[in-house]
């Protein structure tokens, strides 16, 4: 995994190693059902890196859900400074467009600052949960968005891992991927199972990657598929 060597330029004795993590979360209506689900189990993520300081001192993570405009949930901070922990509400549109804007900003930014306190940060990873289709108007509108945080001349550009279930588009998860892909093998099925096994693999996504230092992606992932992603990372 490559280091963000721009960013810790500068800084010869680095504290430790860092990887910023993104959970982005589609927060659209369709997720309505399911809200107690992301809740219980963003409570249970924190509760994670609350009580594993080896993963809260590598993982730096930052939750954004979703729907007609993206929000920050938690921004990236330390874990053990979060008095009480932020909920998310579902409904609205499924715009992806501004969520790839407002990502590109918070990356600057929380690059920039985990670097300025001596972390050797590693190239940011953006773990993406939908249930639908991009809604942004006009159609296909949002792939200027995309772009921008694909692009390759910009030094912390992530990497991405989609995970789609209920009336997600395999070619958009491919899409907007750019290290795996992958999508509920029943899509009619249960969505609350496809959630809850999608939350548990990008967990233990971030256990792996806090025991190896460096960012561990997912070979397989109980009740999905793997997609082959458009954009080679």
């Amino acid at each position: 995994m490559t280091d963000y060597t721009e960013a810790s330029a500068g800084y010869s004795a680095f504290k430790t190693k860092g990887l910023p993590a993104y959970l982005v979360l589609d927060t659209s209506t369709s997720m309505k059902p399911y809200e107690q689900l992301l809740n219980e189990t963003l409570l249970k993520i924190y509760d994670t890196l609350y009580t594993s300081p080896q993963l809260s001192e590598f993982i730096h993570l930052s939750v954004i859900s979703f729907n007609t405009m993206p929000h920050v949930v938690t921004s990236m901070t330390d874990i053990e400074a979060l008095e009480t922990l932020p909920t998310v509400s579902c409904g609205g549109w499924t715009n992806v467009g501004p969520m790839c804007e407002l990502l590109r900003a918070r990356i600057t930014e929380d690059v920039s600052a985990l670097a300025g306190d001596g972390v050797q940060v590693l190239r940011p990873v953006v773990f993406l949960l939908t249930d639908g289709l991009p809604t942004d108007k006009p159609s296909g509108a949002w792939k200027h968005d995309l772009d921008a945080l694909q692009d390759r001349s910009w030094k912390p550009r992530p990497h991405i891992i989609t995970y789609g279930f209920g009336d997600a588009s395999e070619s958009v998860l491919s899409t907007i991927a750019t290290a795996a892909a992958y999508i509920a093998e029943d899509p009619g099925g249960d969505n609350g199972e496809a959630l809850s096994q999608a939350m548990g693999s990008l967990l233990n996504s971030l256990v792996a990657s806090a025991r190896a230092q460096s960012l561990q992606v997912p070979e397989e992932v109980e009740g999905y598929r793997t997609l082959p992603t458009d954009y080679v990372s």
